[in-house]
């Protein structure tokens, strides 16, 4: 009987040890997601005149897009934009269709009570004004000729299949993956474009070896697809022929 008491006793110890182990490390994991959140999914978090934008409170994961942060949180916005508003519980960014183009405020997001405060920059946008703004997805194919006929490319990298092209509103631009383990910038810097001649041109400060580009552009599918043809050889692109990108 003693016996059969002590081995309870002592598989009980285990277990409230093993319990207090793994509250420990749920500990160590909530403090390390709270130590490493950020504003997400976007940043900075770009919303179209005329519509809407739920923030969240996130944190990174190894090899993957950023996770919600489970952690209440107060949400404001300072300076006050007429016309910009956020739900201080829910985090929707609410923009009302009359905000100007480029008009700009500060998202603030008190988790847990003030155990962090995190910031991210809001810009307002309008496609009538910059098309370009988004995020876009070199596809597999070029569009060549006059008839920018799409076509299998033959001489483009390989490398450059599948990357993401990024234009915000405050002119900056980057060009590379965001998620997995492949993930990394392969140029970033500033753009100028024109509606008017359909041409952007881009100042590559990453690599800082990167000459100045001019490009040419052109919209299809109600704005879905873009086509860009620079004005100069660009990475053994055939002549003639426009890389595909999708959004």
């Amino acid at each position: 009987m003693r016996i059969r008491w002590a081995r309870n006793v002592f598989c009980l110890c285990l277990s409230i040890l093993a319990l207090c182990a793994a509250c420990f490390g749920q500990k160590k994991a909530d403090e390390w997601a709270i130590s490493n959140a950020m504003i997400g999914p976007d940043s900075p978090i770009e919303v179209r005149a005329g519509s809407s934008y739920h923030a969240q409170a996130m944190y990174p994961v190894p090899d993957g897009p950023l996770f919600p942060l489970k952690a209440t949180v107060a949400w404001s916005i300072a300076p006050a934009v007429k016309g910009i508003s956020v739900d201080a519980k829910s985090g929707k960014i609410s923009v009302d269709a009359d905000v100007k183009h480029g008009a700009t405020t500060t998202v603030h997001a008190d988790v847990s009570g003030g155990r962090r405060k995190l910031i991210a920059k809001l810009y307002v946008f309008r496609p009538e004004e910059n098309p370009l703004i988004g995020k876009w997805r070199v596809d597999q194919k070029v569009a060549c000729g006059e008839a920018q006929e799409l076509k299998t490319a033959t001489s483009t990298p390989r490398s450059l299949y599948t990357m993401d092209w990024n234009f915000h509103v405050d002119q900056q631009f980057w060009v590379g993956r965001t998620n997995n383990i492949a993930a990394g910038v392969r140029r970033s810097g500033t753009y100028e474009f024109d509606l008017k001649t359909a041409t952007i041109t881009l100042a590559t400060k990453w690599p800082a070896t990167t000459p100045v580009s001019s490009w040419s552009f052109l919209l299809k599918d109600d704005g879905k697809t873009l086509l860009l043809r620079p004005s100069a050889p660009e990475n053994n692109l055939e002549p003639g022929c426009s890389y595909v990108l999708r959004r």
